[in-house]
């Protein structure tokens, strides 16, 4: 296995001023303006991207600025969530000397704070999936690779961070191949960087980053890669038993494989041209105005429900706004259902309404999904679109799922699903959609259309015939997203089913 090393040394600077050991109101205030102050950098340089404005406002300066920024914002919030952290270890073993009340408040203000620190990190590695979509946007089968391994939770600002960030600060590439850094993300979770050809925007090489101190200014840093060509040019994924033995070694083993070519020579591909909910969503939000809810019904089972706030500082947003409800409280219940009115089927006794928001779940983590592309990248304006970003604006799918249902029922199939109360044997066809709530997600979450599902069901049964009809055959079929980013005038999307 032909791994190749490159080392370096590195001296650093204090970071983050030496922080009180009480976490105040006022620094949090203060790191939240300074991180929303960054992430406005950030979303401006995205903005640009998405409008392949290269020649503009310091292009290249900026996308070599760009992930520095993002990361420097991650760690500073990570660095005062480990104080947060120390503080209230070195409460509890005071708890004696506290009364019961003054303790309890402190703590519950210092987890607050902690949750407050995540959500802006989460809120953070957004903008990153965004732009790591632009490097990845024709290297869909690594993605979704990337996306179907565990996802990696490491919250604090130890030393191997840090060695990552002054490797992205330093290496902006490695043989003329941009660098790009994955703890920004949510998405990239094998190894520590991609390196990307700008030319073809292509993965050439996986990197995975060591790091260790040797003195309080400077660190060692030890990067492992392995280039594509390398792998491709094996038949079969890596094996090494010794490397499955140890943590370290199952993580080189598979970054390694995630640049093996797994496709067969009999891979079929069926491409479908699917007109998203993308529109539908833009007229919302340019409708949509501040404290005002509106809904669209955009088909029989589906609405989308914005909920517009007052612009506010990031903290306020944060903190004085309860995104576990999806916005179902006193102020916008009257619009929920009059909504869900809306989706019931009359005839129909299996009437369900399923909640879902997109780009964030209600505690403000991702929604990523193997085949689905970031909202971000959706045709919808990127002014529009800012409003969700930075948490202004909610928007809230209902979905009652029976209709769909019913309707691929009467094209001669069963319909394993939850939500619907008829069993395989109950039903004459021999065809038969399994798995079917896999769709659900993508519906109220990617703004697929129904009738897309109707149309892969269809094409799938026109394309194959015999193999559906048969006893206990099996088709596969992934979903892959995708929008023409390049060139800017074409905004078509299709999805494929494979």
């Amino acid at each position: 296995m032909a791994a190749i090393r490159y080392i370096f040394i590195v001296v650093i600077q204090v970071l983050v001023a030496s922080m009180t050991k009480k976490t105040t109101k006022k620094i949090i205030q203060s790191e939240f303006k300074l991180a929303e102050e960054n992430l406005e950098f950030c979303w401006n340089f995205l903005s640009d991207l998405k409008a392949l404005s290269y020649h503009d406002n310091n292009f290249v300066d900026r996308l070599l600025k760009f992930q520095e920024t993002l990361a420097t914002t991650i760690f500073r919030l990570q660095s005062i969530r480990n104080n947060i952290i120390s503080e209230e270890k070195n409460y509890i073993k005071k708890k004696d000397s506290y009364s019961y009340d003054w303790f309890r408040s402190k703590m519950k203000l210092l987890s607050n704070f902690k949750k407050g620190i995540d959500s802006v990190v989460n809120m953070s590695k957004s903008f990153g999936d965004a732009f790591a979509y632009f490097f990845y946007q024709f290297d869909e089968e690594l993605l979704s690779k990337h996306l179907n391994h565990q996802r990696i939770i490491n919250d604090t600002a130890d030393i191997g961070k840090r060695g990552e960030l002054e490797f992205i600060k330093n290496i902006k590439h490695i043989e003329g191949h941009f660098t790009l850094f994955h703890d920004i993300t949510n998405t990239l979770r094998y190894g520590d960087f991609s390196f990307i050809n700008l030319k073809t925007l292509k993965v050439e090489k996986i990197g995975e980053l060591k790091t260790q101190k040797v003195d309080s200014q400077t660190l060692n840093l030890s990067l492992t890669y392995f280039k594509r060509d390398d792998i491709d040019k094996k038949n079969k994924p890596l094996e090494n038993l010794e490397l499955e033995k140890t943590r370290n070694g199952r993580q080189i083993l598979g970054m390694a494989n995630l640049l093996f070519n797994e496709k067969g020579e009999n891979d079929r591909r069926k491409k479908l041209e699917n007109p998203t909910y993308s529109k539908e969503i833009e007229k919302l939000l340019k409708s949509s105005r501040v404290n005002q809810s509106k809904y669209i019904q955009v088909s029989e089972g589906l609405v989308f429900i914005s909920l517009k706030s007052r612009k506010t500082s990031l903290y306020n947003n944060i903190f004085h706004k309860d995104f576990t409800k999806y916005g179902v409280n006193d102020t916008f219940k009257e619009i929920y259902v009059k909504a869900v009115k809306k989706l019931i089927k009359k005839e129909s006794k299996n009437n369900g309404i399923i909640i879902g928001q997109l780009l964030y779940n209600p505690d403000l983590t991702d929604k990523n999904t193997p085949g689905t592309v970031p909202l971000f990248w959706h045709p919808i304006d990127s002014n529009e679109l800012k409003q969700m970003y930075f948490l202004n604006t909610i928007v809230v799918s209902l979905f009652n799922p029976i209709h769909l249902i019913e309707d691929i029922e009467k094209l001669g199939y069963f319909v394993d699903s939850k939500y619907s109360d008829k069993k395989r044997e109950d039903v004459k066809p021999t065809k038969g959609i399994d798995r079917f709530d896999l769709f659900i997600s993508y519906i109220i979450n990617f703004l697929m259309t129904e009738s897309f599902v109707i149309k892969s069901i269809q094409e799938i049964d026109k394309e194959y015939g015999k193999g559906i009809n048969g006893q206990g055959a099996q088709i596969l079929v992934k979903l892959q997203q995708k929008f023409d980013i390049i060139p800017a005038a074409n905004n078509g999307n299709r999805c494929t089913s494979l």
